[in-house]
């Protein structure tokens, strides 16, 4: 990676989770989400980028939609 990511993503300006993973995933073979609530829709925007890892885990929340 040519630029550090910062020890802390808050969301605010460009330091967002999503930048911060569109960073990340063209490096990784695999993936591991611990999350408490898990959105499709989000996980979504990050198409291009997780259809080439060999395999994604994820430990989410017991709360879910009917799209989740």
């Amino acid at each position: 990676m040519a630029k550090k990511l910062p020890v802390i993503i808050d969301n605010r300006g460009d330091n967002k989770v999503l930048r911060a993973l569109q960073k990340l995933l063209p490096n990784l073979e695999k993936m591991d989400i611990a999350t408490g609530v898990f959105e499709i829709g989000s996980f979504l925007l990050l198409e291009d980028f997780w259809q080439n890892l060999d395999k994604i885990r994820i430990l989410m929340g017991d709360e879910t939609t009917k799209r989740t």
